[in-house]
């Protein structure tokens, strides 16, 4: 009798184990860097460097599309609303990365990150002219 309890309770324990690690992998592979959040709206940008001169004429490290849906995710967070149309790399004190997010009222608010993307600043909201 004590043996049947024994196997019960460890295939309990093995079906939760295992059940934990399948919604850990699932997780991951829904959330990771290149799946951001859901709700996210990024705008496409080219591919090749050609947006980004600023980051070529500091020596900066190309910004990988990894990078670039975690800054976006990060900033949309903050802001709460709206799409994002432009991120770039930044090398000014802190800085690591900065995205401009157009709010649904149209207007656009820059947000600085820093390189492990917490946000350090938020703008005030502009209306582009």
């Amino acid at each position: 009798m004590l043996t049947k309890t024994a196997w019960i309770i460890g295939a309990a324990t093995t079906a939760v184990v295992l059940g934990g690690a399948t919604v850990a992998v699932a997780a991951d592979g829904l959330l990771g860097p290149g799946n951001p959040v859901p709700g996210v709206s990024i705008a496409p940008q080219p591919d090749d460097d050609s947006h980004d001169s600023d980051a070529d004429d500091a020596g900066l490290a190309p910004l990988t599309g990894g990078d670039r849906d975690q800054a976006a995710s990060a900033a949309v967070a903050r802001v709460g609303q709206g799409s994002v149309t432009e991120v770039e790399r930044e090398n000014d004190g802190s800085t690591a990365y900065e995205v401009k997010v157009r709010l649904d009222d149209g207007r656009t608010v820059e947000v600085q990150l820093g390189a492990d993307f917490q946000v350090l600043a938020q703008g005030a909201p502009e209306t582009d002219d």
